[in-house]
């Protein structure tokens, strides 16, 4: 058998035995046809190997050329791109030996990407920063590489590797890590002097499949091709004791493998040899057991279904569910408001939805229960809800209340909000029929699909959706596959190519074992003696594909996001996986049909999986589609919930050389008048929601490497819109050091004779802005999503200060700015709404414009207009005979403006007031300055007095004593002086 991929990339060999026979390709480097580069081959090189007995020689088709014909591992050179044919030549040759024709293209992308995750040792994370992780990159040549590189051993890059980077650094490369389901980019950091570049990603990130490319720079005419990656996560701990009780499926029943729909390289295999987790695509796995105190030996070898949680591992036992978490293992019964027995299914996701935009207030289940008579969704948490049952269904689906209705599959459906449930009725016509009903859990909406099969007198059929707009899924029992697409607008049963034969007959009577879809469209069906057949989403043949294993070993197939399949070889306990090279054998079986693709290019500038738009918003996209003249081919556009948004189409195409280039412009937008809606929440509810649009060539083929785009746009409120003030440029963010202030109680709303004491919330109010008194002041409003600005509202808004502060006022009329009729204001607004709030009584939901005439009288138009915007001339004028803080909460209530209900709050502090002195106080100060000075000429006056008549009664010969007493007088009346 053969089987190709990079070299070094999941190469398993695994060990030949006498009945084995494979042909391998362990390394493509089809870069033929234009010549070769300084030091480089001038051939590319094609590692074959062949496992087997009774090997010959190899027949190669020329101009290809092989090192030794006789050696059973040779390396192949073709210096001509195109189909050449390889076949090994062997006695008794079987169906194994046919001819294998492997696709060369003349291709300039010679390089390949390293990716290694670095240990605690190499990471420059710090240790306590663990919620990211360091991947490591650098540039290799395939076929110049050390064995550690082919083999993915290498934890630094050798010589070769180390320049070969260091060229690129220098030519300006720089590595991205590109996300699958979320478009999310994560830049890298180079290191030159090491050789490699440096890139963090989240630890714990839920969409790890990724795409790993750079710009567009040759080094010696060659490129580096874009490498597709898995983010690995931390392992998950399930720890066992000495006395568990492993977890089998019944005796002689066929392995089943669960992955999860965000995370496929974790997954969950059973089989009747035990349960067993893997986080890295079952390079390493362990077993899952369970208490035996909690489950017996006997329960823990029935295990019918399992099924993969965020936060676990649901097991369904004898019509039981048990749940195993990383510390407990326990029953989710009636404490969990579900069934203790009876339940006949459990269903996870197929498809990952964490990027679906719910709306506001609702979420997304993860794993669907259900019994023959009642429904049950199960979110995080533990919690499960019953939506419904068959009695609940015959009324809301309107079928015949005597009919006997029973629920045989639950799948999650192609669009992520549904849910569907395929049902058997009895009653409902002259024989037991299939009949398919969905859950809207967005809209919470149940409709009946239309869809109707002849069912068999006992039993179901199992089903899987597929990712798209409209309802598109495969059901199949043992020996066949239905199909239903678009609708169930094309439906029939699957037929091989060629032979037009059912399933079984093509697998020599063997059943179906397992049906496996991946992101491609790709579908194989593995039957149970190991034939695989092949067929492509939304076509109606299918081929059988060369055998590639004995029919005794006991094998599952596993989704390999790279395009290919992994084999899981399960021997008892062991599991043993390898690479099944599903591109290269399909392309062998379908070169005889001559069954290309019949489109050459088909490309899209629809990047996102999920776009928001308000009201107003437009997004525009192109579609490309290149074909060979007189096809005809166009791009399909499907659309479910059209009425959402207006869309406008254009078409233009050229021809040129016999080859056709048709590009299609599409450009949606949102446009409706709610202002003269009756109803306006009614009118928002119905015109909100989820449109989901898929673009898809108008013809494919099974050797087409793309396939559909799904996009959803969701038209509502964005989740992270919101308005901000803007702060003038000279207005500083200064946070002052008071927490509480006054507000005069004549200055209220409803006016007090004390002043109202209030709490400045930081936090919550932010910076106040600092305005003169004398400048009125217009607020200027900015509309962000999250941090990212997206313009300037130009919208009518209102204000009010929440503190009730009515001691502001506006410096226009509802005469001056034009009004045809009087304006709404807020005393005719609290006329109107007695027992609202404040935040309740005037909005986009109740606004009127004054600038429409309407009949009657208009009003008086001499009062101050309370409503401004950002081109309008009306602001805020303040109190001119004193300063004050007030916090203003702002509203937008156009009602053309947005789904959010957009209001934010600000705060200002006027300043630049000389307050006018205080008569009283003037007056107060005045007559105690003059007192006091009168007292001093009092005392003064008295103490003079006293001294004039000490000097009139002096004698006039004084004695001694006397003379002393004079002259001590006189030095007295000079300190005085």
């Amino acid at each position: 058998m053969l089987g190709s991929g990079p070299r070094g990339q999941d190469r398993v060999r695994g060990s030949p035995s006498p009945s084995r026979r494979r042909l391998k390709v362990t390394s493509w480097a089809a870069r033929g046809g234009g010549g070769a580069a300084p030091g480089r081959p001038s051939a590319p090189q094609i590692y074959l190997e062949y496992e087997g007995p009774s090997f010959g020689e190899w027949d190669i088709s020329p101009p290809c050329t092989v090192t030794n014909k006789s050696s059973r591992t040779a390396t192949l050179n073709c210096p001509v791109p195109g189909i050449h044919k390889i076949r090994p030549k062997v006695d008794n040759e079987t169906f194994e030996d046919v001819d294998r024709y492997l696709p060369i293209s003349e291709q300039l992308n010679c390089f390949l990407w390293y990716v290694l995750k670095s240990s605690p040792e190499q990471s420059s994370v710090p240790p306590s920063k663990y919620d990211s992780q360091e991947l490591i990159l650098w540039i290799y040549d395939p076929e110049n590489a050390e064995p550690s590189e082919l083999n993915h051993t290498a934890t630094f890059p050798p010589l070769n590797s180390k320049t070969l980077s260091k060229q690129f650094w220098n030519l300006g490369q720089e590595p991205v890590v590109q996300t699958y389901f979320r478009n999310t980019k994560y830049f890298a950091t180079a290191l030159p002097e090491l050789g490699f570049w440096i890139i963090n990603v989240p630890a714990m990130l839920d969409d790890i499949i990724t795409n790993i490319h750079g710009k567009a720079i040759a080094f010696q005419d060659c490129f580096v091709l874009d490498s597709p990656f898995i983010i690995s996560r931390p392992e998950e701990p399930f720890p066992n004791n000495v006395n568990d009780n492993s977890l089998c499926s019944p005796a002689g029943s066929e392995p089943f493998i669960e992955w999860s729909a965000c995370i496929p390289t974790t997954a969950l295999l059973l089989s009747e040899f035990g349960t067993f987790h893997t986080n890295d695509g079952f390079i390493t796995y362990k077993e899952i057991k369970a208490p035996a105190h909690i489950l017996g030996f006997d329960l823990s070898h029935k295990v019918t279904d399992i099924v993969l949680t965020d936060d676990g591992i649901l097991f369904l036992i004898m019509g039981t569910v048990y749940k195993r978490e990383s510390n407990r293992f326990f029953k989710l019964g009636s404490e969990y408001n579900l069934p203790e027995t009876g339940i006949t299914g459990i269903q996870s996701r197929l498809w990952c939805s964490s990027e679906y935009p719910v709306q506001s207030g609702r979420k997304l289940s993860t794993v669907a229960i259900w019994t023959p008579t009642e429904q049950y969704l199960g979110y995080d948490g533990n919690v499960f809800i019953k939506i419904t049952d068959t009695t609940t269904l015959k009324t809301v689906l309107d079928l015949p209340v005597t009919a006997s209705l029973s629920i045989g599959t639950v799948c999650y459906d192609s669009r992520p909000s549904e849910v569907s449930l395929l049902m058997a009725c009895v009653g409902c016509s002259s024989s037991r029929v299939f009949y398919l009903s969905a859950y809207n859990e967005d809209r919470d909406l149940w409709v009946l699909r239309d869809f109707s099969l002849k069912a068999p007198p006992q039993g179901f059929m199992l089903m899987e959706f597929v990712y798209s707009a409209s309802p598109s899924m495969l059901l199949w029992n043992k020996e066949m596959v239905y199909y239903s697409y678009k609708n169930n607008t094309i439906n029939g049963f699957v037929m091989v190519i060629g032979l037009n034969q059912k399933l079984s007959e093509v697998s020599q009577g063997s059943t179906i074992h397992q049906l496996v879809i991946d992101y491609f469209g790709n579908t194989v069906i593995k039957m149970k003696n190991n034939v695989l057949i092949f067929f492509k989403v939304e076509m109606k043949n299918a081929v059988a594909l060369p055998q590639w294993e004995e029919k005794s070993k006991n094998i599952v197939l596993y989704l390999n996001p790279s395009g290919n399949l992994y084999m899981l070889f399960i021997n008892g306990s062991s599991i043993h996986r390898e690479v099944y090279p599903l591109k290269t054998e399909m392309f062998t079986y379908i070169h005889g049909f001559q069954d290309i693709c019949p489109y050459l290019v088909f490309q899209h500038s629809m990047d996102l999986n999920v776009y928001y738009l308000d009201m107003g918003d437009e997004v525009t996209f192109w579609a490309q589609i290149v074909y060979m003249e007189n096809l005809g081919l166009s791009t399909v556009v499907e659309i479910y919930r059209p009425e959402l948004l207006m869309q406008t189409t254009d078409v233009n195409y050229e021809i040129a050389h016999g080859i056709c280039t048709k590009n299609q412009t599409m450009k949606f937008y949102h446009k409706m008048d709610y202002s003269l809606e009756p109803n306006y929440t009614e009118a928002l509810i119905l015109s909100t929601g989820v449109m989901t649009v898929e673009l898809q060539p108008s013809m494919s083929g099974k050797m087409c490497a793309t396939h559909n785009k799904l996009t959803h746009f969701f038209v509502g409120c964005p989740p992270s819109r919101h308005i901000v003030i803007h702060r003038p440029s000279d207005i500083t963010c200064i946070k002052h050091n008071f927490t509480t202030y006054k507000i005069p109680g004549e200055y209220l709303w409803d006016p007090t004779t004390e002043d109202l004491v209030v709490n400045y919330d930081w936090d919550k109010y932010g910076c106040l802005m600092d305005l003169h008194y004398a400048i009125p002041f217009h607020p200027d409003i900015a509309l962000y999503d999250g941090s990212t600005f997206v313009k300037t509202v130009e919208a009518n808004f209102i204000l009010w200060e929440v503190h009730g502060r009515s001691d502001y006022s506006y410096n226009s009329s509802m005469k001056q700015v034009g009004c045809l009729c009087e304006a709404q204001t807020w005393i005719s607004m609290l006329e109107e709404h007695e027992n609202s709030t404040l935040d309740e009584i005037w909005g986009p939901q109740n606004y009127r414009s004054c600038f429409q005439s309407e009949l009657g009288p208009l009003g008086d138009l001499n009062q101050l207009y309370q409503i401004l915007n950002h081109s309008g001339y009306n602001s805020l004028i303040w109190p001119t005979e004193y300063s004050g803080i007030y916090v203003f909460r702002v509203k937008i209530v156009d009602p053309n403006f947005s789904f959010c209900d957009l209001n934010t709050i600000f705060a200002v502090r006027t300043y630049g007031i000389v307050e006018s002195p205080n008569i009283g106080k003037v007056a107060g100060f005045s007559i105690l300055i003059l007192s006091i000075f009168g007292g001093i000429l009092v005392v003064s006056y008295f103490r003079y007095v006293k001294i004039y008549r000490a000097l009139i009664y002096v004698d006039p010969l004084p004695s001694h004593d006397q003379q002393d007493q004079t002259r001590k007088t006189a030095h007295e009346l000079k300190k005085d002086q």
